[in-house]
């Protein structure tokens, strides 16, 4: 029995984050929904290529290749399957069938509008406290992280998280406190705060989809921040030991002063060091032609880096240097730690 076009879309409908959407708005992006129908050995799109609309596999296989050419294969009755082929504007992968496939396509400024409506609490009829948003998991592994950690920890990580349920006003995150929690929002809002003195600064407010409480738990320092809730929420959160194991260890890699001196050297990419101490440490030594961004600027400068490139993050004991090359990776980087009391 041939399918048609009506039994695909109610498959659409049981994927992320369309599962998720009112009827009304899923009826309003039928017209944008298209079908397309791929033979086998054919590229559905390439690694580094700029794309204005998102895919999803309906029928078939498809093979994953990432920039060393490791292959990860998506078969259409997969539990991720439910989660679009790769949701990176830039590619991060290339996606070549290996069977007869059939996708559905979505452009991506559909979703956007969608999004927004979900953000503006628009013909939900709903509070948002009560709007889950967009699909924690989905937001989660839309990560450039997810590029290097392994399918069996994504399965294990997940099996990890739990749910925890917040009331407006409650802190999640005490600033000074160590790091205990890995935390995704799956629902509500909240803001994050750094008491200065006598003087409390905001710096974000986060929304469904959004994750914090990393930083604590990578660099093994207090917490540099509290988290508030704005509203009623629901968080997902993941146990120190789990995160380090799971998702922390597979992301940061180290290389040797030898190794990091034959990366610039040989150019391909283009390599840098990073010192991320701050600048009055520099006197007590530097690495030549390193460069200096504190650890606290390394975000707000990140708009400045060379995406193609590669970054080696040094400080003086390895803790610092660790927490910005996980941040350079989780921002779509390519950051590696230098080892330390290393004079190879």
């Amino acid at each position: 029995m041939k399918t048609t076009d009506s039994d695909h879309q109610a498959l659409v409908r049981s994927l992320v984050p369309f599962a998720q959407m009112p009827d009304d708005i899923f009826e309003s992006m039928i017209p944008f929904i298209t079908f397309e129908t791929y033979a086998p050995n054919k590229m559905i799109f390439k690694r580094d290529n700029a794309d204005l609309v998102l895919y999803w596999l309906l029928e078939g296989t498809v093979d994953l290749l990432d920039k060393n050419y490791a292959a990860q294969t998506r078969k259409s009755e997969d539990e991720n399957a439910k989660y679009a082929l790769d949701s990176h504007e830039l590619h991060s992968v290339t996606a070549i069938t290996t069977t007869h496939c059939r996708l559905a396509l979505i452009p991506r400024s559909t979703l956007g509008a969608f999004s927004e409506s979900l953000d503006a609490g628009i013909s939900l009829n709903r509070s948002p406290e009560k709007d889950e948003g967009i699909d924690w998991m989905s937001a989660l592994l839309s990560s450039p992280l997810f590029e290097y950690i392994p399918p069996a920890n994504i399965q294990a990580l997940f099996s990890k998280f739990e749910e925890v349920t917040y009331s407006a006003g409650e802190v999640v995150i005490h600033q000074g406190e160590p790091g205990d929690y890995f935390y995704v929002i799956k629902s509500g809002r909240t803001k994050v705060e750094r008491q200065v003195g006598e003087k409390s600064q905001l710096l974000v407010e986060l929304k469904a989809g959004d994750n914090f409480g990393q930083d604590a738990l990578v660099s093994d320092v207090p917490r540099n921040a509290s988290v508030t809730m704005l509203t009623n929420g629901k968080l997902m959160r993941l146990a120190e030991p789990d995160f380090e194991n799971l998702l922390m260890e597979p992301v940061i890699e180290t290389v040797t002063l030898k190794e990091a001196h034959e990366m610039i050297a040989e150019a391909n990419p283009k390599t840098y060091i990073l010192d991320v101490r701050n600048p009055k440490e520099l006197n007590s030594g530097k690495l030549e032609k390193s460069i200096n961004v504190p650890l606290p600027l390394l975000r707000k400068n990140m708009p400045k880096l060379v995406n193609d490139a590669v970054y080696i993050t040094t400080c003086d004991n390895g803790k610092r240097s660790m927490l910005a090359a996980y941040q350079l990776n989780e921002n779509g980087f390519t950051g590696y730690v230098l080892e330390q009391n290393n004079e190879n």
